[in-house]
């Protein structure tokens, strides 16, 4: 168990990259190939225009991984379409995936026992997602309440869509699959934070067979988040929505909304931190990647040797 683990076998992890992220993107996913060797990397590029995608394409020419490319620019009103469509494709091309992780260019991986913590709390609590649910960086409670508000309004026959500059018309997409997962005691904009999320592989098939992952072009509505949407999503198949770090002794990874993280990087390698989000394309956060990966550059090298 322990080198399937660090090797990562069954495992594969799903990345969206837009303008303006490629060089983190290739920061962070030079730490899954150094963290996670045995893990598949699934790379969709949103039709950038900036060069992000030659910079992806010759990562994935020297390391492996599948890089795919929207036909047209989604943006951030169009991730849950870009990122429900990755996993889609893993769902379809990857039958047998153990766990697929959701992971963003701002996420920093640093190591450690993340999977086998992963693994252990599937275990614990079976099939469905595993990440920040209701406990958040340094263990502070995440609340919903706006995100609630939000969804509610989307109940209106006619409405505002996301940012409010346009208008959406008839209910959204993701309408239908509410009576089932509040069956299953899904609480209004409850979810797992898109940053760093594992979802079980019998979750993953569930969405893909129940077609959620399908998100219409069309698609309007002021809750248009992707992981919030996922969140109703797995309810709904009635799957759990699952904490990382519930009832752990100290927090395992610092996963937070905005930035700026509040710690240094030398402290979160001290505190034991296995993943730290967000650590944007910033002077601030380059530094805090170039102490990540020293640390990886040492871990790594000190590690055992993975077994396929």
């Amino acid at each position: 168990m322990e080198a399937r683990a660090l090797n990562g076998s069954g495992v594969a992890f799903a990345m969206a990259v837009g303008p303006g992220e490629g060089r983190i993107a290739l920061d962070t996913l030079e730490s899954v190939a150094a963290f996670f060797p045995g893990a598949s990397r699934w790379i969709l590029d949103d039709h950038t225009s900036d060069g992000t995608y030659p910079m992806l394409e010759q990562w994935v020419a020297t390391n492996g991984g599948h890089l795919l490319r929207n036909p047209a620019h989604r943006g951030y009103r169009g991730i849950a379409a870009s990122s429900f469509g990755l996993l889609q494709t893993i769902a379809r091309q990857e039958p047998a995936v153990e766990i697929a992780i959701k992971i963003d260019p701002d996420t920093c991986l640093l190591g450690g026992d993340l999977l086998e913590r992963i693994r252990a709390r599937f275990a614990q609590s079976g099939p469905g997602i595993v990440g920040a649910f209701r406990v958040g960086a340094g263990g502070r409670p995440r609340v919903f309440g706006h995100i609630r508000r939000n969804m509610l309004i989307d109940f209106l026959p006619v409405g505002p869509h996301k940012t409010w500059r346009a208008v959406r018309v008839g209910w959204p997409y993701w309408a239908r699959y509410i009576p089932a997962a509040r069956r299953h005691g899904y609480v209004f904009g409850e979810h797992v934070l898109g940053a760093l999320a594992a979802i079980h592989g019998d979750t993953l098939r569930a969405l893909a067979a129940s077609e959620f992952l399908a998100v219409p072009d069309d698609f309007r509505a002021l809750t248009v988040q992707m992981d919030v949407l996922l969140g109703l999503g797995v309810r709904a198949a009635g799957h759990r929505l699952i904490d990382l770090d519930e009832g752990a002794a100290a927090p395992s990874v610092w996963l937070q909304f905005l930035p700026p993280v509040p710690l240094g990087a030398d402290a979160l390698i001290t505190r034991g931190i296995l993943a730290v989000h967000p650590v944007k394309a910033t002077p601030e956060g380059d530094a805090m990647r170039e102490v990540f990966a020293r640390h990886r550059e040492l871990t790594a090298a000190a590690a055992p040797l993975a077994i396929s």
